[in-house]
């Protein structure tokens, strides 16, 4: 792998076998329904006026199931195009995301000097940098399981963290939590720890090297080219 790409791919620093989540459920947020039923615990707090904490943890959950059995019945789709892979995510999962929220953190200081029109560009070539970068790794679901272990407050008030441990595939048991908030009445992400590793925080301090070399126009262009090569 060439340096420019090692820049904008953190993989070599995540464990393979945790790859999946950082696309399957932080990136979505199904409306909460259909489980009045399910049993997720008692909520140890609300946020504020917006959906609840049983709310998070059952859509992580159902979620991850969605996704990995819409990827096992289209495998033989998704090998002979991968396209259909990104077809599935753009579907099922990026809708869903905090955009406005993950671009805000993960280009930092940065955000504030965007124009509007640099924000909604980064936003997309970012989105489809994510989708490509762990494209493989989601082809691969179907070993893992994903287990909700808990909740607990996030940064801000609004915030909640979901943590859940991801076994299976050659590392184990691998803990990883999803920083959330509420968007419009249902819960949205924009970030993952894996193994205690932030994707924002690991993308940012890529980023705002590159964007001090070349400027955020740069950083936008790097991103173009990759998605499109």
């Amino acid at each position: 792998m060439s340096r420019a790409n090692r820049l904008f791919d953190p993989v070599h620093t995540l464990r393979r076998t945790a790859l999946s989540a950082l696309i399957v459920v932080p990136m979505a947020a199904l409306s909460p329904v259909a489980h009045a039923n399910h049993h997720v615990g008692s909520d140890a707090s609300s946020v504020a006026a917006g959906p609840s904490e049983s709310e998070a943890r059952a859509l992580v959950e159902s979620t991850a199931e969605a996704v990995i059995r819409e990827i096992r019945e289209h495998q033989s789709e998704i090998k002979a195009d991968s396209d259909a892979l990104l077809a599935i995510v753009d579907r099922l999962l990026l809708p869903h995301v905090d955009a406005e929220r993950m671009t805000r953190l993960v280009l930092g200081r940065y955000y504030r000097q965007a124009t509007p029109a640099q924000r909604e560009a980064f936003t997309q070539q970012f989105q489809r940098l994510l989708v490509r970068t762990y494209a493989g790794p989601l082809s691969e679901l179907g070993d893992q399981t994903i287990a909700i272990t808990g909740t607990k407050p996030g940064g801000g008030e609004d915030e909640l963290i979901v943590e859940s441990e991801v076994s299976g595939g050659d590392f184990g048991v691998v803990p990883v939590a999803y920083r959330m908030a509420p968007v419009d009445g249902e819960w949205k992400s924009y970030d993952v720890i894996v193994d205690g590793i932030s994707l924002v925080n690991n993308y940012r301090g890529s980023f705002a090297q590159k964007i001090q070399r070349d400027g955020l126009e740069g950083l936008i262009r790097t991103l173009r080219e990759q998605n499109e090569g």
